[in-house]
């Protein structure tokens, strides 16, 4: 009989894994905690951006391979983890970096106020399945806090969601080294360079109106340091989204096979896949941090052989 493998997290690094893995005749099962597989790239990046049907085509071939998918399905210690544990021979966690890094400022506890991936698995949902809207965009003033791509593509949702404005606060300046987004949208028209959020303005209960400062970064023998320089301007805000990136895999995941991970070892530069748990494995942006999702792949790759290397002994 071959050796049974779990994987936590469909993907892309864990639908990478379950390929090299199957097609070397292993057994292995994804376990997903949304309704469809694809993990960030099924929810996190807009459709416009990425036809879901792509993804579920690959998952069909992994289906044709063998891998099943059990999906709906979010891993908890008590019951689950402590299954699959007794049940596989090894176990890949594969479950991305969604600990979202929040921003700590007056007015944080209004409504109305959302990390960046709260707002686009409800509109992929909404143009998937035609559920209604959570958060919907349509006559609002947006502002988006962060400069990167999550942040983009809140920017291009509330557009084309018909917002009454959208802004999006950028720490850096105009001149930064940053790729252009793959989007219609002018951002010089969008983004307020060089500016951030350090007040929520509230108005019966709701935000109302973001008070910003003008940033800017100071450099010195300790690196690089955020300045903030008491130029003080408000905008109108009625919908914000926090995009100012992950700090890594939700802990759920880890302490449900009570795995740690080690940071001085497990880091963008290494290539190490075990945990303290012999049988446990871990990859992609859950083992090496928020990273770009042709990386996550060569995780995924690199982790099914470390996986084979083990089960080989």
């Amino acid at each position: 009989m071959s050796p049974k493998i779990a994987i936590i997290g469909t993907g892309p690094s864990g639908m990478a894994a379950a390929q090299a893995l199957a097609t070397n005749g292993h057994s292995v099962t994804m376990y997903e905690k949304a309704d469809r597989p694809g993990g960030i790239l099924m929810y996190g990046i807009p459709h416009m951006k990425l036809n879901k049907n792509n993804i579920l085509k690959k998952a069909d071939v992994l289906r044709n391979l063998g891998v099943e998918f059990i999906l709906n399905t979010k891993i908890d210690k008590q019951n689950i983890a402590s299954k699959i544990s007794k049940e596989f021979d090894c176990v890949l966690v594969a479950t991305g970096a969604e600990h979202a890094r929040d921003i700590s400022i007056d007015g944080r506890q209004l409504n109305n106020i959302f990390f960046a991936m709260e707002y686009l698995k409800d509109n992929t949902k909404h143009l998937l399945d035609g559920t209604p809207l959570d958060i919907d965009a349509k006559g609002k003033n947006v502002v988006i806090i962060g400069g990167g791509d999550t942040s983009n593509d809140c920017v291009a949702t509330a557009i084309s969601q018909g917002a009454l404005s959208v802004k999006q606060l950028e720490i850096h300046s105009k001149n930064n080294e940053r790729k252009k987004n793959v989007y219609d949208f002018d951002e010089d028209e969008v983004k307020l360079y060089e500016k951030t959020a350090v007040k929520f303005i509230d108005k019966d209960g709701c935000v109302s109106k973001i008070v910003t400062d003008n940033v800017g970064f100071t450099r010195d023998e300790n690196g690089s340091k955020l300045e903030f320089k008491n130029q003080y301007g408000e905008i109108d805000a009625d919908l914000i989204f926090v995009a100012i990136g992950f700090l890594g895999p939700i802990e759920e995941g880890l302490n449900a096979f009570d795995i740690e991970i080690d940071k001085t070892k497990h880091n963008r530069d290494t290539k190490i896949f075990t945990t303290d748990k012999e049988n446990i494995f871990i990859c992609g942006d859950a083992r090496r941090g928020q990273s770009l999702i042709k990386y996550a792949i060569g995780e995924g790759k690199m982790a099914a052989i470390a996986i084979e290397e083990y089960l080989s002994k």
